[in-house]
């Protein structure tokens, strides 16, 4: 049955208190109510909410505020990290869908509402992209505005620097030529098309919540990361226990695929694995880490 919410506001002090009083081991009161300040209570319960015995609503024996931090922090570096992946995942798209595209249909490619799947989606895509251009205050766009009245907006190799990852991929999902789509599927080493246009929605997802500063560890997504029959080895099955399919670390299994595919030589997959070695196995299988993960092609140094 549902009830008035009535819970009051705390301050600060009283928000201390309310932890320590539950049992949260603190050596430092003051440092304490700083990160409650500059954090927020909600943000950081996130954190501690796995430490939490759900039926007292205390916290488990020898829970330290230390502990929370730290994984908050890991938190943080995690986002970062991934956000960096997906940049340049981002940028390789912008640049190979941009040439594709004009090479086989001309500078201003993307106006042709006949190269692409639904002409309603580009409609809507065209506007919304020329709203942005309208707006923009990038000396690259002043210049053609400048300089050219025909046609009225930019070649594509200009256009394209200024979608999000989300436009990006809506565009790519609803371009026509399947040539085109394939050759870009070959460069970040997916099988095909489709495939690859689910990619490239779900690391939309998963890049707004980097850019929001949402909590990635122990995220729960709607749905689990796109299925890569290559990757097999290293993706843990859609049927594991627990939803362990929907959780961070098949999302990773992507990212670190794609990475590689567009640059071998990146040390970006170590420098996740010491990121991870910074805190305990327990935090890693909250992200659906199996445990051997470390065994698993996709990891192994």
């Amino acid at each position: 049955m549902l009830r008035k919410y009535q819970k009051p506001p705390l301050s600060i002090s009283e928000q201390a208190t309310l932890l320590i009083n539950r049992g949260l081991i603190c050596d430092d009161r003051k440092r304490l109510e700083s990160y409650l300040a500059s954090i927020g209570y909600y943000r950081l319960s996130a954190y501690w909410y796995p430490y939490l015995d759900k039926n007292t609503n205390n916290f488990f024996p020898n829970t330290n505020f230390k502990t929370i931090l730290k994984l908050y922090i890991f938190d943080r570096k995690l986002r970062l990290l991934v956000i960096e992946a997906i940049e340049r995942i981002e940028v390789s798209l912008r640049a190979q869908w941009s040439r594709e595209l004009s090479l086989h249909d001309g500078s201003h490619a993307y106006i042709n509402a006949n190269l692409f799947k639904c002409s309603q989606k580009h409609k809507k895509s065209l506007i919304k992209i020329t709203h942005t251009l309208k707006n923009s205050k990038e000396r690259f766009i002043q210049h053609y505005r400048d300089t050219y009245n025909d046609p009225e907006l930019p070649p594509i190799w200009v256009v394209v620097e200024t979608m999000t990852f989300g436009a990006l991929s809506h565009w790519f999902e609803n371009t026509k030529n399947n040539q085109i789509k394939k050759s870009i599927a070959t460069a970040f080493n997916i099988p095909n098309n489709r495939i690859m246009e689910r990619v490239f929605i779900a690391l939309t997802i998963v890049r707004n919540i980097c850019t929001h500063h949402s909590r990635l560890w122990n995220r729960r997504f709607s749905n689990p990361a796109p299925y890569i029959k290559k990757l097999k080895e290293n993706f843990v099955p859609e049927n594991s226990p627990n939803h362990q399919a929907k959780y961070l670390y098949n999302y990773l299994v992507v990212i670190q695929h794609l990475m590689h595919s567009i640059s071998p030589n990146s040390q970006w997959k170590f420098r996740l694995i010491e990121l991870l070695d910074t805190i305990d196995s327990t935090n890693h299988q909250h992200m659906g880490f199996p445990n051997d993960w470390r065994q698993r092609p996709a990891w192994k140094k």
